[in-house]
Parts: structure tokens; sequence; C-alpha cells
């Protein structure tokens, strides 16, 4: 089945426009119209790969340790090692690879089910935030070490590219 659904970012327009305006310093900026950069002027997603993106992220041991190119293999790589505890550092760069695809929750399934299976949990990172911010009043027993507060915060498959998120 390769259903197609709508970019989120250009509602299947295919282009952004922008409006005129005026900058602080007084430099003015016309209108203009671009190439969506979401959908690269596709218009709509076609449905995910999963077969794909599984052989994209599998490793010899689990998942790959380096980034994969594909921006939804990815997402699901990260996602999967965010919720798995091997890094439990915000995933803000994982939705910016797919912003505007509108299939981010089959992604976010994809995500849970390759965590579950790699590293036995989806709840690793859950876990760990939800004591930082509050809204856990209880330890819960048997997650990995980067669950709990004073844990260890990634492994060394950390991205380059991610690694400042460390300092």
């Amino acid at each position: 089945m390769n259903d197609h659904r709508p970019c989120g970012r250009c509602a299947g327009a295919r282009t952004l426009s922008h409006d005129a305006f005026i900058a602080v310093d007084g430099t003015a900026y016309p209108a203009r119209s671009e190439r969506c950069y979401a959908c690269t002027g596709q218009g709509s997603f076609a449905s995910p790969d999963a077969d794909a993106i599984i052989a994209a992220i599998k490793g010899r041991k689990g998942l790959r340790s380096k980034r994969p190119e594909d921006p939804r293999a990815y997402y699901v790589w990260r996602m999967a090692r965010f919720h798995g505890g091997a890094d439990v550092t915000m995933p803000v760069c994982a939705g910016l690879e797919i912003a505007g695809d509108p299939w981010r929750a089959e992604l976010d399934q994809l995500a849970d089910l390759v965590a579950k299976r790699v590293f036995g949990t989806d709840l690793a990172a859950a876990h760990r935030w939800g004591l930082a911010l509050g809204h856990l009043d209880r330890t819960l027993p048997g997650l990995p070490p980067s669950a709990y507060p004073c844990g260890p915060v990634a492994d060394r498959d950390k991205p380059e590219e991610e690694r400042i998120e460390l300092l």
C-alpha cells in the first residue's frame, strides 16, 4: 500500500509564501514564495516503508552506531534510542528532520516497537524526564540506569552533531 498524505508544512500547496515586512533596522523584505523545504515541493509524503527503515537502522548487535542518512530512518533510530535509554537527551534534531511529515504518529509507533525489541523498554526517557519535571512521584524499578536521576545520559554511539548537548 502506498498511501499519500499532504505535507503538514505547506498543506499540499508545494510552496511556502512569506509576507513582505520591514525589519527593526529598516530593511525592507519583499513578499516571496519558495518551494516547501519539508516535502521538497512534492506536496505530499508517501506512507513509511517500515521494512526499509528497519533495514537502515539495524546494526550487528541491535541498532547501528552511526546516524542513518534517511530522515525517517534517523527519526525512528533516534527516538528508539531515546525511549530505550541509550540516549535520553532531548531528541530535538530528530523532530526537525521530519518537519511536515504527516506520518509522524506511525513513525513514533515504529520507534516504540524498535525500542522495546532492542532495549527491552520504551519507558527510559519518559521515566527520567517524568521524574525531572515532577510528573512522576515514584521511581519504577527495572529500567536501564539512564532512566534514573544521575544515570548516564548517552552511550558512545551518540552522533557527533548532537554531542554539544553533553557539554
